[in-house]
């Protein structure tokens, strides 16, 4: 995996859901968000509403339990709020 790019604002965690430390599948925490590897924007992973990146690859639907990208979880990087 490519090294991912600072964000102002925000400390790089680690890659996927196994970085958001919740053991199996993505922890839904206010102060953590993914980075599209495509666009680069960033979506928190907190459960409050369907969301997605800019170009569409990173997405969010609260209703259905899903946080995913179209190129793989692991392709996510995990940034948390400072």
């Amino acid at each position: 995996m490519s090294s991912p790019l600072e964000v102002p604002g925000y400390e790089f965690v680690g890659w996927g859901p196994a970085a958001t430390g919740s053991g199996v599948g993505w922890a839904t925490r206010s102060d953590l968000f993914g980075r599209c590897n495509r666009c680069g924007d960033l979506l928190s992973l907190y459960p409050d509403k369907d969301q997605s990146c800019g170009c569409g690859a990173l997405y969010k639907d609260v209703g259905a339990g899903r946080f995913g990208s179209a190129d793989g979880d692991d392709s996510i990087a995990i940034y948390r709020s400072v």
